[in-house]
């Protein structure tokens, strides 16, 4: 999470099934979209950093087989839905529009 003047990190690490690894890697890369860009390093470096860690691991956790079938009483973590169909994702489409209005104002005054 980048902010103003400081910026927090946070991981998920464990021995994860694939259900509950990709369940991590969507919730992480979700906060990571909304939150993670509001410092001018973390925009710049650690979130695109972030993203492309996350999508590492994601490759890696959709190759491992499906989990068995849990023990009584516990159960996967649902996985829930796709990064990109979770509203919170599309916030980091302001550091985007905002560039590209920067660097559209930037051309046209030379």
């Amino acid at each position: 999470m980048g902010a103003v003047f400081f910026m927090r990190f946070h991981s998920a690490r464990g021995p994860w099934c694939r259900t509950c690894g990709i369940a991590a890697v969507r919730e992480l890369t979700t906060k990571t979209l909304w939150q993670g860009w509001w410092s001018p390093f973390s925009l710049a470096l650690f979130t695109p950093f972030t993203l492309i860690s996350n999508l590492v691991a994601y490759r890696k956790l959709t190759a491992l087989d499906p989990p068995d079938p849990a023990a009584p009483g516990a159960a996967p973590l649902c996985e829930g839905p796709p990064v990109l169909h979770r509203p919170q994702a599309y916030v980091a489409l302001v550091p985007l529009i905002w560039a590209v209005v920067f660097i559209t104002a930037l051309i046209t005054q030379a």
